[in-house]
């Protein structure tokens, strides 16, 4: 079973450690390097490989340190332009990290994105891995864990917006750069989730989200074990 820990999640930080029992990666390094450090209990030498969805700084933080430190990290040209040492994957082309087969995916956001899905040859198991995008036009089948951004309700923050909480061009970024929890039921709805475990639900906007209402309403489409971040 894919041992999955949330050490960062939302508009101050990602970072996520991935393990199978054999193979520990890193999915986002948004945060310091000390918070990574604490968040493994400084067992960092587990780490295998960082494999980074795109260059904003709650994604990335961390890069640097950990190219310094001698870290494989791995991610689109764009990160790769940013900094230097990042290796460079390709969309749809699967990458071998241990016992984990990793494959990109394009997400649309405002830069250069990536999504993950990763495979266990050691548990025979297969996690989906995106945030920071409006959509996924991709299909998966048997995929056992889903950590997915449901960054807003679209009906929230419009009332925001319209109360003047939140400024109207803000909204609109949002809606070309986030994932409704509406997109993501759609999104769920349209894909083959009879082997789904978990899923995790990511990158929730503070003022325009209701973790609440979220989470039942993905249980109630999925059946699954729903965690919100």
């Amino acid at each position: 079973m894919m041992d999955i820990q949330v050490l960062a999640s939302g508009s101050s930080g990602n970072c996520y450690k991935i393990s199978d029992g054999k193979t520990t990666i890193l999915l986002d390094a948004g945060i310091p390097f000390k918070k990574i450090q604490e968040g493994l209990k400084f067992d960092t030498k587990s780490i295998s490989g960082c494999f980074i969805t795109h260059q904003h700084g709650d994604h990335s933080k961390a890069v640097p340190e950990l190219l310094r430190r001698g870290f494989k990290v791995y991610s689109n040209e764009d990160v790769r332009s940013v900094f230097h040492g990042v290796q460079r994957l390709s969309d749809k082309l699967p990458y071998r990290q241990g016992s984990f087969i990793i494959t990109p995916f394009t997400c649309q956001h405002d830069v250069e994105c990536y999504g993950y899905h990763v495979q266990s040859i050691e548990t025979n198991e297969t996690l989906l891995y995106f945030t920071d995008t409006a959509y996924i036009k991709y299909r998966f089948r048997n995929i056992h864990y889903i950590l997915a951004e449901a960054n807003y309700s679209f009906d929230v923050m419009a009332e925001n917006a319209k109360k003047g909480h939140v400024p109207w061009f803000v909204s609109e970024r949002v809606v070309q750069t986030h994932m409704s929890i509406d997109t993501l039921l759609d999104f769920l709805k349209a894909n083959d989730l009879h082997s789904v475990k978990e899923i995790y639900l990511l990158h929730l906007s503070n003022a325009n989200s209701d973790a609440a209402s979220f989470k039942t309403r993905v249980q109630k489409e999925t059946g699954a074990v729903v965690y919100v971040y």
